[in-house]
């Protein structure tokens, strides 16, 4: 497990990633996410999660959505790729295996969100989408948020076809060849959608070649890490 204490320090409770020896943290091993949520401090009773469809739709999640997709994809909150919330210890969560976990909390409105871009989603901006929810929600200033892109597919092993490349590049993301820069591509558009770069980090570590994190395209086992935040 890894907590990210610049993002604690902010005053956010927990914000946290699950790695191998946390076990499967997907929806049919409810064990191994109970147990890593007891390891944050937080009830997996309480868990709210989305059914990820790789979109670009962020859900505002309330007190009394406690529970939803906590255990299972049918009673999860909706269909949707991010989930923000100013509840105070409702934990929120999406499921990665190289896609982009990224983190968003704001200390000044009290808001957090946790977004799940995978190369899809990084393609149609549901970072930025994202940042501009919590801003009609809470009234979230883009200026005060801060930002952590988390353990994904790195610029070094992210390969795809040229064609997917050529697209990616036109839209004025980052290339090299047929790789794609998923952490500089979320980091830009969260700077496009208003904050500052020293709030943006980045925690440079790719699931694909760290072996610490499961990841679909080094052993697409249907496994998946947890990417977990709390107010």
């Amino acid at each position: 497990m890894i907590r990210f204490e610049e993002l604690e320090r902010l005053g956010v409770s927990v914000a946290a990633f699950s790695d191998k020896s946390d076990g499967d943290c997907g929806v049919t091993s409810r064990g191994d996410r109970a147990a890593f949520c007891a390891r944050c401090g937080v009830d997996v009773r309480d868990l709210v999660t989305v059914r990820q469809v790789h979109g670009a739709t962020a859900l505002q999640a309330w007190a009394e959505d406690k529970g939803r997709g906590a255990h299972e994809k049918e009673s999860a909150l909706g269909d949707a790729d991010a989930l923000i919330t100013n509840v105070t210890g409702l934990p929120v969560a999406v499921l990665v295996a190289d896609c982009v976990p990224v983190y968003l909390c704001d200390p000044v409105s009290r808001a957090i969100g946790i977004v799940h871009a995978g190369r899809v989603g990084t393609r149609m901006n549901i970072s930025g989408a994202t940042v501009a929810a919590m801003h009609v929600a809470y009234g979230a200033e883009p200026a005060n948020l801060h930002a952590l892109i988390g353990p994904c597919a790195g610029p070094e092993a992210y390969e795809v076809s040229q064609e997917i490349a050529d697209d990616f590049s036109r839209a004025g993301l980052p290339t090299y060849g047929r790789r794609l820069d998923l952490w500089a591509a979320n980091a830009q558009q969260l700077h496009a959608a208003g904050l500052l770069h020293v709030h943006i980090y980045i925690a440079a570590l790719c699931t694909i070649t760290d072996g610490r994190f499961h990841s679909h395209r080094a052993n697409p086992d249907g496994r998946r890490n947890m990417a977990l935040m709390m107010l």
